[in-house]
């Protein structure tokens, strides 16, 4: 009995995710999008905030605050100019395991969807959703690199709140991606709950001030609208896929979600509404 088993968990395991390397213009292109994100950045940022750029003199400028310990017996004590200064501390750990982990799964996402691209199994709807939140994850990636720059903590809670709701969408986002995977009411409910969840509390927070009311700074009314359309573009996106659904199964939309889903979403959203409000 054990021996059978163990065979049958065996064979699971092998035809689960049989492993192919994927073609080299996959791997390419998925590693891309990592390289051109930031350089795409600083470009718009130079031009954005023109007016608070200065030039560096390189010869005559310094820094008292790094520590030059990766330096070691080569430089110490105040430095000349460097790009970068990075002082050997717990923070820097951080940044760094942060920064690797953002970049080897936004690869591993490029790479699962140009892959499922590449065989026509891509749900297009949901690579325009992935596709529209790029920015927010990006956004949230330089947010924890400046709160442990600074060790300016005040919002970190915050916005992992927002990260982490991300998070759960996109990986729901991702798993509709590929056409195998049958739409259901229940994953496309949720996505629709931290859409609306996001809508909700950025219309307490910050949209409100900045956009309807015009108080923001032309950076801080960008930001504010490159948060809130993905938000509303997945709503829209996955009540477009519900009726779809529908249709699949002939049955109406009222009737694919049951009680239990319905008030189990407005339970979640009100709940971590709340949490966020206290955050």
């Amino acid at each position: 009995m054990f021996r059978n088993f163990v065979s049958h968990q065996s064979r699971m395991i092998l035809t689960w995710a049989p492993y192919k390397k994927p073609a080299f213009w996959v791997i390419f292109l998925a590693i891309l999008l990592p390289f051109m994100i930031p350089v795409i950045h600083m470009i718009i940022f130079s031009k954005l905030w023109k007016q608070y750029n200065r030039t560096i003199d390189k010869k005559t400028c310094s820094c008292s605050c790094w520590d030059t310990v990766f330096k070691g017996n080569y430089e110490a004590g105040i430095s000349g100019y460097k790009h970068i200064y990075f002082n050997a501390t717990e923070q820097s750990a951080k940044i760094w395991l942060l920064t690797v982990l953002y970049v080897i799964v936004c690869y591993e996402s490029m790479k699962y969807l140009l892959k499922l691209w590449s065989t026509k199994e891509l749900r297009y709807t949901m690579f325009i959703l992935f596709a529209s939140v790029v920015y927010s994850h990006y956004y949230s990636f330089w947010g924890y690199v400046n709160y442990y720059n600074d060790d300016f903590y005040s919002q970190f809670y915050h916005q992992m709140f927002f990260s982490f709701t991300e998070i759960c969408s996109t990986f729901f986002v991702l798993k509709l991606a590929n056409l195998n995977i049958e739409l259901s009411s229940g994953k496309l409910l949720f996505i629709i709950d931290i859409a609306i969840l996001h809508v909700l509390t950025a219309g307490w927070d910050q949209f409100v001030t900045n956009v309807i009311k015009q108080e923001g700074e032309l950076h801080q009314v960008l930001r504010d609208i490159f948060f809130m359309l993905p938000d509303l573009l997945h709503i829209v996106i996955a009540i477009y896929q519900l009726f779809k659904l529908s249709q699949i199964k002939k049955r109406p939309v009222t009737h694919l979600i049951s009680n239990e889903q319905f008030f189990g979403s407005v339970l979640l959203v009100s709940a971590l509404w709340v949490v966020c409000l206290t955050l």
